[in-house]
Formats: structure tokens, sequence, C-alpha cells
């Protein structure tokens, strides 16, 4: 039996790709207001409110990766920032995309949202991406198609949300980008590649030519594709 097919009296489950704003999130916050990214790999929240989260922060130049780091430090619903030692890179550190570190954040749990995608039958297929004052989120859940939205809509009124679904579909195994290196693109990178992923630049059969991706990127199809080239050289190593 091929592996892409679902085992027999088996449904396929679904994955989304979201883009969240939601209020009160420092996230949100700092990384609407400085340059910088932050890439969380799942948080929790404790019964005393609060939650240890493990990022990758990433910005384009040290000086900006030492900025955000001072004010996620001094962000009132920030307690403890840890540095955690990252496996160091053979590449030159002046390289954009290349001023990263690891940080182990202690900080306020109820102004997070992923209890109520978890509570309603969500799990993270992909760590949680915020930057330029968004969280993007991928996730897998059992729900049915006619299910999703109003959960969404659900959790949008509970706490003043806001979610744009960018991608909808079955899942299959190896949709997702496990430990690619995210945080070794700049921040343009990663506006590109989000959307040639989300709009099926890579799908099989390919959903979106490369004309109009670079039209709704607003750039060439030859800078469209220079941004390619980089974004999958720096992931796969090429």
């Amino acid at each position: 039996m091929s592996n892409q097919e679902p085992l027999q009296g088996l449904d396929r489950a679904l994955r989304l790709s979201l883009r969240v704003w939601h209020p009160d999130c420092w996230v949100i916050e700092l990384t609407g207001r400085l340059d910088f990214g932050l890439i969380g790999y799942g948080t929790r929240t404790r019964p005393d409110g609060r939650t240890t989260t493990l990022y990758t922060i990433y910005a384009n130049t040290e000086q900006q990766l030492s900025a955000a780091v001072a004010a996620i430090r001094d962000h009132p619903q920030v307690y403890i920032v840890s540095e955690v030692n990252q496996t160091p890179r053979r590449e030159s550190g002046a390289v954009p995309g290349n001023a990263t570190r690891g940080l182990l954040v202690d900080h306020d749990g109820t102004t997070q949202i992923s209890d109520e995608f978890t509570s309603r039958g969500f799990v993270h297929a992909e760590p949680v991406d915020g930057n330029n004052g968004f969280e993007y989120w991928t996730l897998l859940t059992n729900h049915g198609r006619s299910e999703v939205q109003p959960l969404l809509d659900e959790i949008c009124a509970n706490v003043g949300a806001e979610i744009t679904v960018l991608g909808f579909g079955e899942a299959s195994w190896g949709t997702g980008l496990g430990g690619l290196p995210l945080h070794r693109l700049t921040r343009r990178q990663h506006e590109v590649f989000r959307l040639a992923r989300q709009n099926g630049y890579y799908a099989v059969p390919r959903r979106i030519s490369a004309e109009e991706l670079a039209a709704e990127l607003g750039i060439t199809a030859s800078t469209l594709h220079e941004h390619l080239h980089k974004v999958e050289a720096t992931l796969l190593g090429g």
C-alpha cells in the first residue's frame, strides 16, 4: 500500500495554515515594532498562569538581535529570559538572516492563545513563527471541514482574536517543515517562501506560476527566482 494513501476506513487529517493576531501578546507587539522574529516550539500555561517557552530569535543583524532581546527582557509580561546554546554554524555570522539565538522565556501565559486551539482539538504541525506583528500557525485536526471555521470563529469571539486562513487541505506525511532552519532566512525571504508555499508554488502539480506569484509580491519573476534560490540553498544546504 502506498504511504500516500489513508488506511482503509480512516479519514485524512486536515492541515491549516493560519495568520493570527490576538490582543495583549508580547510576541505580536514586539515583532510588529522591531525588526526580528521569534519561532516558538510549543507552550502550555501552568495553573499559576505562567508559562515557559523555548524560542529561536532571529534578525538580519546582531545589532537588531541585541535590541530585540533587550526589549523582550524589559516587557512587563516577561519574567525571565535565559540564553540557550545553539550549534554554531560554519558560515559567517555577517550573512543576512544569520543573527540567531536560542532563548528560554518565562512569561505570562494568560495572554497566550495556544490553549484555545489545543482545547478544541487542534495540534501543532510546525513551530509558531511570530514576525511583522502576526503569528503564523500550522495546525492539524481530525475535525471535518465544515467544523473548522465555526471553531475558529469561536476562538476569535472568545479572546478577541483575528484569524485568517491562509491554507486549508488534507494533511499528508512530510508536508510540514520539520527541522528546516527557518530562522536563517531574512524577513523578506520568510515572506516570499511563505507565500509560495501557501499558494501552491511547490505543489504537484503547481497551482500558481512564478509570474503570478511575483505579481502578488510586487516583484519581477527574476527577483522571485533569486529569492527562492537563496531560500532553498539556505534551508537545504545547497
